[in-house]
């Protein structure tokens, strides 16, 4: 049973090429990003193509409590450049929201879908591309000069662990997610494999609460390390 519980965190590779010499791979992880990607490419154009200025539909009020979410997150973080930020912001909080409980939808016939964070290649690809828009952030609205003298306040002693942070930051950020969704994946496998009937209340919690738990974690640590990248 641990056995084939494990088997299932693995990544699992369906075809292969090379592409430049560089040996290429469609895995299990990548068709479940694209399954979350279709699902919120076609939900945005349907939800907002029958939305109005002033919408009265569930739908329309989870999308307006979605954008006061992230809104007011990127106000209270970065501040008055935190509009900037919302897409990106939203998005990545979208998709974590979304990737970290599809296994919701296993408890429908012929589904067996996987969260592709629990790949640490997915949490670190993500992690990578946060650090990436905070050293951005600061180069854009601070200037090299302004970026160099953030690192040496409030003393010039901090200039080598600031510098330090920016390999700690994505490590932490990618290692965090990682962990805790492969530990809730491998505590409800092992639930469904030992008592099955018990094993719905449990998915609330590590399913779904701790899942959107996680993504809301890592997005507002990433608008912290901006909101600290631009700040004057």
């Amino acid at each position: 049973m641990i056995t084939e519980v494990f088997s299932k965190v693995r990544r699992i590779t369906y075809a292969q090429g090379h592409i430049g010499g560089f040996e290429i791979g469609v895995s299990n992880t990548m068709v479940v990003t694209w399954i979350i990607m279709a699902i919120l490419v076609v939900s945005s154009i349907v939800i907002v193509r029958k939305m109005s200025a002033v919408s009265t539909s569930k739908a329309g009020g989870v999308v307006e409590i979605l954008v006061e979410t992230v809104n007011g997150l990127c106000k209270s973080s970065i501040g008055h450049l935190g509009k900037v930020y919302v897409p990106y912001i939203g998005t990545l909080l979208l998709f974590l929201g979304v990737a970290n409980i599809i296994t919701v939808f296993n408890f429908f016939p012929f589904i067996n879908l996987y969260p592709p964070t629990k790949d640490i290649n997915v949490t670190g690809g993500l992690a990578v591309m946060s650090i990436a828009v905070v050293i951005y952030s600061g180069f854009r609205y601070l200037g090299f000069k302004g970026w160099a003298k953030s690192l040496i306040k409030p003393t010039p002693v901090m200039a080598p662990f600031k510098i330090m942070e920016y390999g700690t930051k994505p490590l932490s950020l990618c290692l965090r997610l990682f962990g805790n969704i492969l530990a809730s994946f491998i505590i409800m496998e092992l639930l469904y494999a030992v008592a099955p009937i018990v094993a719905a209340p449990f998915s609330a919690y590590f399913d779904l609460f701790d899942g959107l738990l996680q993504a809301f974690i890592f997005t507002y640590l990433t608008t912290i390390y901006i909101g600290e990248a631009v700040e004057e």
